[in-house]
């Protein structure tokens, strides 16, 4: 259960990617600062932009002017911080990050500063220390995911280490990421999970004019994934299941929704097992469409190579999905295999293969992993995932003014009691 606080309005700096940059990370970055700012919070943000999106950009701007959003313009978005950018873009980027925060903390201090991203910690953090100002780090996972792995050069891993140990606390969304973290010698580390719109992502009629447009018949059984299709989310994967799959019930339609490197590879794939009158891509899709195209799913099927907690997960789950997933840590934090959801095999096709055709040739048991799956996921609302950052926001200020007595508080929260803490929203 959630500690009970007793909360002060605070002035919220935040740095990180917000829509329309396509990708988890600003959505979750975008409920995040929604619900802090139901908290009674005051919103600044500073976020990246590109001259193709900077129209889309100024409406999201003007949509939502409690997040008093700031731009910065970059030459394209970085959706896939798994890989390392180019040192050019990352020095552009990083050039205006500095230059724009120190700007914004001059203007009117914040009581504490909030990154995003990981990408967003190559020198934020020490415009933080600079200035006094207390500073959070939410990880994502991509990133993360580059680090364990190796895809970044050691001395990239050293200065990000460098960068991250200043900041007052990590927030993790799984046990999993934490423990990569205190591998990587990192401490004060919080975890609070990811949230999902249980308002927007419910169980609803499938939507017949959607259901029209993209040529499914009332018998047909719908797989759907979602993703940025980037080599992460294994979505090939996917493809080559559905090779054999539709072999066996060739009333399985798989609809795609996103876009990314691996389109073109699925595409070409689909025609070489002459499976393409099988599958719909449909690109991406605005973000308030997306519980729509849940709801005409019969199964989400997500195959990813790591994950830190997708949010497709949850928002899956909430709609009363079949979720069905590559069994690694991030999905055994919220799928228990045969109760909530399906797990299979990492990289198994064959595995896949059978969780997809148990599932299409089952309708109760979609039936009964759906409604588990809601029941549980309820943990997750957005209200509750704001709370547990607004108390997050008010132990870090309370630990730097003990460190920093000039910066008074009258706040009388307690700093967190160890290096990790689990923060569990309750269940409402």
């Amino acid at each position: 259960m959630s500690i009970a606080y007793s909360l002060r309005r605070r002035r919220i700096l935040w740095t990180g990617v917000l829509p329309p940059h396509q990708g988890g990370a600003a959505v979750s970055g975008f409920q995040i600062l929604v619900g802090l700012g139901r908290c009674g919070h005051a919103i600044r943000s500073l976020a990246p932009i590109t001259s193709e999106t900077a129209d889309a950009g100024r409406s999201f701007d003007a949509e939502h002017p409690a997040l008093s959003v700031t731009r910065f313009l970059v030459p394209y978005a970085e959706t896939s911080p798994y890989t390392p950018s180019a040192d050019t873009y990352r020095e552009l980027e990083q050039t205006q990050i500095e230059t724009a925060l120190s700007s914004l903390i001059a203007h009117d201090r914040p009581d504490v500063l909030i990154l995003g991203r990981e990408t967003f910690a190559w020198r934020a953090p020490s415009v933080a220390e600079r200035h006094a100002v207390p500073c959070i780090l939410r990880i994502a996972g991509g990133f993360l995911s580059g680090l364990v792995d190796g895809t970044y050069p050691a001395p990239l891993v050293s200065r990000w280490l460098d960068q991250a140990r200043k900041v007052d606390l990590i927030t993790a969304q799984t046990e999993s990421v934490a423990a990569h973290l205190s591998a990587f010698g990192l401490s004060r580390i919080r975890i609070i999970p990811n949230g999902v719109d249980l308002d927007r992502f419910m169980p609803t009629a499938k939507d017949e004019q959607l259901r029209r447009q993209l040529d499914i018949r009332d018998d047909h059984i719908v797989v759907m994934h979602l993703s940025n299709l980037k080599p992460l989310k294994r979505a090939i994967d996917i493809v080559e299941s559905a090779a054999a799959a539709v072999r066996q019930n060739d009333r399985l339609v798989y609809v795609v929704v996103g876009d990314g490197v691996d389109r073109q590879p699925m595409e070409l794939a689909c025609r070489r097992h002459r499976i393409a009158d099988h599958f719909r891509f449909v690109g991406w899709v605005a973000y308030d469409r997306i519980s729509a195209y849940l709801n005409l799913a019969d199964m989400v099927v997500m195959a990813s190579e790591s994950e830190a907690q997708a949010r497709v997960y949850l928002e899956a789950q909430a709609c009363a999905r079949t979720l069905i997933a590559s069994d690694i840590a991030g999905a055994r934090h919220v799928i228990e295999d045969d109760e909530t959801g399906l797990l299979f095999c990492k990289g198994d096709i064959a595995d896949l293969t059978r969780k997809t055709l148990r599932a299409a040739a089952d309708p109760g048991l979609r039936a009964r992993l759906g409604a588990n799956a809601r029941k549980r996921v309820v943990a997750h609302s957005l209200d509750n995932v704001a709370a547990t950052y607004g108390e997050a926001v008010e132990d870090v200020i309370r630990a730097h003014v003990a460190v920093c007595p000039s910066l008074s508080t009258t706040s009388n929260i307690r700093p967190p009691a160890s290096d990790v803490v689990t923060t569990v929203p309750p269940v409402q």
